[in-house]
Parts: C-alpha cells; structure tokens; sequence
C-alpha cells in the first residue's frame, strides 16, 4: 500500500487468523479476509476480529526479488 503522501506498506497477504489471502477493499481502503470477515486497516493493522494480530510486514526487497523463468 502507498498513502497520499507516498510511503510504502509492505505486508503478507495472508490474515493472521487463519491464514486466508486477504484482498484490497478500495471503498473503505482496509484488507479484508474473505473467510471469517477479519479487516485490517491500510497499514496492516487490525480493524475488526476474529484476527487479534497485524499481518506481518515485509521488506520491499523481499517482494521486489526477479522471477525465474
């Protein structure tokens, strides 16, 4: 995620509740857990349970790796 004043937030995109991929609610821009309704907010905090945990952040080197082909 980038802010409007163009940091980056890099997280996991698996919920830290039951480790369902979390997609981007553009609207309300929070992740939201398609499995059991957990949202966190845009920095990867927790905005609505069941999860009790921030997804885990990363480095933008550990997403920015080349792909093998």
């Amino acid at each position: 995620y980038k802010d409007d004043d163009g940091k980056v937030y890099v997280m996991s995109a698996k919920c830290t509740h039951a480790k369902c991929i979390v997609h981007w609610n553009n609207a309300e821009k929070s992740w939201d857990c398609p499995c059991h309704g957990g949202r966190f907010d845009a920095t990867g905090n927790v905005k609505n349970g069941p999860p009790t945990m921030a997804l885990e952040t990363r480095s933008l080197s550990d997403v920015a790796q080349p792909v093998a082909r």
